[in-house]
């Protein structure tokens, strides 16, 4: 049983250190989609996270709400 565990926990170790390099960090983005309508503000805030995502980024996408007279929502992503 320990060995299976000691193999393990040096499986897991190499791959982690192979899937983030020393030194690398993480980069963080996001940008407010807004719109006049929430069709729109939700349609330009879906096309965005579509592209950030075809170019490799992990996407959270916070749908449209209103708020100071404009339709608003966040998009988030990251390497």
């Amino acid at each position: 049983m320990r060995k299976h565990l000691a193999a393990s926990a040096a499986i897991v170790s190499a791959l982690v250190a192979f899937a983030a390099p020393a030194g690398a960090a993480t980069r963080y983005y996001s940008q407010t989609v807004t719109g006049t309508t929430q069709a729109q503000c939700e349609a330009d805030g879906w096309a965005l996270a579509q592209q950030k995502q075809a170019e490799g980024y992990l996407v959270t996408w916070i749908g449209c709400g209103y708020s100071n007279f404009r339709w608003a929502g966040v998009l988030g992503w990251h390497d």
